[in-house]
């Protein structure tokens, strides 16, 4: 899909990472509007300052659009955003911008309380970057699909998976309920077993069921409960009827408690 935004939140470390993992052009307003309305929307969740890590290995900007950008630059600099870093790949067109830039994923983030570990690869191969998690606060659930056909074989795979929940759940201040998409997913009977241990931590987590839909393999072979539709799943679940999750209600933490 041609200019496709993702965003890698990391509330922890207060990082925002803006990905484009085919690239993006700015040719005309409508461009720019795509950009703003969907980085808008990603901060809805935010509640502190952040910095932001932006996307350059493919970003083409159209020479008189240059200051319009900048204008967005500094509307999101309005909204808590302490700095921005472009990061580009060595063999990368460079664009002009007027914030910082530098050569690789890890660099930028050194500069942050982010660690990259291994680096950082945005495509359709790496299984980090296929697990897709959207939050419904409103219905208190959270939904997860998978980009591409996904199959979790080893212990190690399930480790990945339980990282990227970790770094959700810090959004949820209420109870929630997760469906799972498993049109593209898959579990050998190790990493089934080992699924088990995310169930319990996310109990632990005010998670109150998963349940997954559509499934590419035989029922039997996943960790948690699965129906044939999306539509049977989201009827199987409850809303909570609390308020809506992304709203913490502060009131309730009480410091050396």
């Amino acid at each position: 899909m041609a200019n496709e935004i993702e965003f890698e939140n990391h509330f922890s470390a207060r990082v925002i990472v803006v990905v484009f993992p085919n690239g993006y052009k700015i040719e005309n307003e409508e461009d720019l509007a795509i950009l703003k309305d969907a980085w808008t929307k990603n901060l809805k969740s935010w509640h502190s300052p952040y910095t932001c890590l932006f996307d350059l290995r493919n970003f083409k900007l159209n020479s008189d659009y240059q200051l319009a950008f900048e204008k967005l630059i500094n509307f999101f600099k309005n909204f808590f955003m302490r700095k921005i870093i472009g990061f580009y790949d060595e063999n990368s067109e460079k664009v002009t911008v007027h914030f910082e830039t530098v050569i690789g994923i890890d660099t930028a983030s050194a500069q942050t309380g982010l660690a990259r570990g291994n680096g950082f690869e945005k495509n359709i191969t790496d299984l980090r970057s296929k697990i897709q998690i959207d939050n419904d606060f409103n219905a208190h659930v959270m939904e997860i699909n998978f980009l591409a056909d996904t199959e979790f074989v080893t212990a190690s795979d399930i480790s990945i998976f339980k990282s990227k929940l970790q770094n959700i759940l810090m959004l949820w201040h209420t109870p929630y309920s997760i469906m799972i998409n498993c049109v593209n997913c898959k579990f050998s009977e190790e990493a089934k077993t080992e699924f088990a241990k995310i169930d319990r931590f996310l109990k632990g987590f005010f998670c109150k069921t998963i349940i997954g839909y559509a499934p590419k393999a035989d029922k039997e072979t996943y960790p948690f409960p699965v129906v044939r539709s999306r539509h049977l799943a989201a009827a199987s679940l409850e809303n909570n009827g609390l308020e809506s999750g992304e709203i913490a209600n502060c009131s309730t933490r009480k410091i050396g408690t």
